[in-house]
């Protein structure tokens, strides 16, 4: 499960273009806290410290103990906006969470078991890299582990697999049919309902992170 981090923040008096490049050359980035119990408040965080918060065991699912003029409140990092050469983050928001409700976030699929996968032609096809949960922020998992052992062409894995494996009162926040792996025969060889299907869903998929 998700560790809590560390992250202290301060008061943003201004607004506008000149005061954020002003905050970044000093070595912070502008953000707005809002969420749970909090009125929207912009701040800055030290971009050092931000970047070892979100670049841990959790990555940008990370709990944030966030302190501000003596409070702390629980958020977790979104809307990142990056630098398109450097990378580095130029504004986030912070959403406070309330520890004792779901919140919606997406967790990396890992899978394991990818030297048993069946020896039968087929090649394996990683359609979905996160699945989509609700979950208690203190129960957020680092990642789901999910076992391909045994597979050979035409089988698939789905969302609705993972559900066993998610922390006790979770949910899937997503069609349970979504497929997450494929074993599609190789070219030439034909193919299966759900390998059509795994590549379908891969190609939408695709799509969907271009757009």
């Amino acid at each position: 499960m998700s560790k809590q981090v560390t992250l202290t923040a301060l008061p943003r008096a201004a607004a506008g273009k000149g005061e954020s490049n002003r905050l970044r050359r000093d070595g912070r980035v502008p953000a707005i806290v809002y969420g749970h119990e909090v009125e929207p408040t912009p701040v800055s965080v030290d971009a050092r410290e931000l970047f070892h918060a979100l670049n841990g065991p959790a990555g940008r699912n990370a709990l944030i103990a966030l302190e501000l003029e003596g409070r702390t409140t629980l958020v977790v990092a979104r809307d990142l906006q990056r630098h398109a050469v450097r990378r580095d983050v130029l504004h986030l928001d912070l959403l406070a969470v309330d520890q004792d409700q779901q919140i919606d976030i997406e967790v990396p699929i890992h899978l394991v078991g990818l030297d048993d996968v069946q020896r039968d032609g087929g090649y394996l096809n990683h359609v979905r890299h996160v699945v989509p949960i609700r979950v208690r922020p203190l129960d957020t998992p680092d990642f789901i582990e999910l076992s391909v052992a045994g597979m050979g062409i035409g089988d698939v894995r789905r969302l609705g697999d993972v559900a066993a494996l998610l922390p006790a009162g979770a949910e899937i926040g997503d069609d349970a049919d979504r497929v997450i792996v494929t074993i599609n025969a190789p070219a030439g060889g034909g193919t299966s309902e759900t390998a059509e299907e795994g590549a379908e869903e891969a190609a939408a998929t695709d799509g969907d992170a271009a757009a």
